[in-house]
């Protein structure tokens, strides 16, 4: 989009027409037409509600672009490696972080933002109907991930909806079986220099003002997956950034993954069989971040990037968490401390029921190995 500066909007136009004639006409079908034009009908009335409610952040907070963002703290990993986990441990240092909700980060205006506060204020006095209802749609929508990866409009969640809207982000796969067709937007970072430095300019004028509507005095904290393919784009942005890379054995990782994101397909494209190249593409996205995590680590310094395996955090997550301070020189409060104990307590009752194998979608470990041999050597992953 050129008509308007990238600090008030992005979105990467090709990568939705792209969408809309996979649907509508390569693969057209009655079901396939109706989702490419829905699709095409939800991104565009997104996109202007963002536009108008930026416009209006421009006229009535102007001075939001003056927040400085220092040492932002990015919880980044191949999906399904513990992310959520450690992203909503750390959520419990409210003295110091900032983060998302999910509605966040679909509708990324200051202005949209006290719409909400305002209509809540008003909830709260009405028996809140619509806190009611806001709970009915998650259900609704979400309920599929109950033991995947719980979720809603109005919890902690990463900021990939405001990727996906501007179409940048392989996590279009999670309403369309041809991801194949969107390799390029895996690794961000390998778009041309005019689209990374536009993506930029959104990103900073979003995060400010995420933080002038949040926190101007704290840190943001970010838990973004699918950021793997982004960490160039983030450094550049961020010299002082603060990664946390959470790391898993592949053989677990890519069929999770590939469980949860092709969870939506169930019910939109239920004769794609679990066992097809459609599905093994989302496990084609994870090879990718693996190899592009290993490339870029070394650009960061010691004291910015730690990385942590996915077994040291669900056995000793107090502790991981502790380390993960110390690496990274973040003062640790007596009362965030004593929220975390309480928390990780807790957490340690916790069984998951999602259940996954690589068999289920037709992964060969040799394939697998053959591509991350290099993560299995340094990380002494079996085999």
């Amino acid at each position: 989009m050129t008509f308007l500066d990238a600090s008030i909007y992005y979105i990467r136009i090709r990568t939705h027409a792209r969408f809309v004639y996979l649907h509508c006409i390569k693969h057209f079908s009655v079901k396939n037409f109706l989702i490419g034009i829905l699709y095409a009908l939800v991104i565009t009335i997104v996109s202007l509600l963002n536009i108008v409610t930026r416009l209006l952040d421009e006229v009535l907070f102007p001075n939001y672009r003056h927040i400085k963002i220092k040492q932002p703290v990015f919880i980044i990993s191949n999906p399904r490696s513990g992310t959520t986990f450690l992203h909503r441990l750390m959520c419990l240092d409210k003295e110091k972080y900032v983060y998302n909700l999910l509605y966040h980060t679909t509708f990324p205006s200051i202005t949209f933002y006290r719409m909400v506060q305002f209509i809540y204020g008003i909830d709260l006095r009405i028996g809140r109907p619509m806190f009611k209802m806001v709970e009915w749609i998650n259900k609704t929508m979400f309920s599929g991930w109950d033991d995947i990866h719980a979720t809603g409009f109005n919890k902690s969640e990463e900021d990939e909806g405001l990727h996906m809207i501007s179409g940048i982000s392989a996590s279009i796969g999670l309403v369309t079986p041809y991801l194949k067709d969107f390799r390029e937007l895996y690794i961000p970072d390998k778009l041309d220099d005019r689209a990374r430095d536009r993506i930029k300019k959104y990103y900073l004028a979003t995060i400010q003002r995420w933080m002038y509507a949040l926190g101007s005095d704290k840190l943001f904290l970010s838990k973004t997956v699918m950021s793997s393919g982004r960490l160039e784009m983030l450094h550049e942005l961020f010299p002082d950034v603060k990664i946390i890379f959470l790391i898993r054995n592949p053989y677990q990782a890519i069929p999770s993954f590939t469980s949860m994101f092709a969870e939506p397909w169930t019910a939109l494209y239920p004769d794609v069989p679990e066992n097809s190249e459609a599905y093994r593409e989302w496990g084609e996205v994870g090879i990718s971040y693996y190899k592009y995590f290993y490339e870029q680590k070394q650009h960061f310094k010691k004291e910015n990037l730690i990385t942590v395996p996915y077994t040291d955090l669900v056995a000793q997550p107090k502790e991981t968490v502790v380390k993960i301070y110390q690496q990274l020189k973040l003062e640790m409060t007596p009362q965030f401390m004593e929220r975390l104990e309480k928390e990780t307590q807790k957490a340690r009752t916790y069984h998951s029921k999602h259940s996954y194998s690589l068999e289920q979608y037709g992964f060969e470990k040799a394939h697998i190995y053959n591509e991350l041999s290099f993560i299995f050597e340094e990380f002494g992953f079996e085999k």
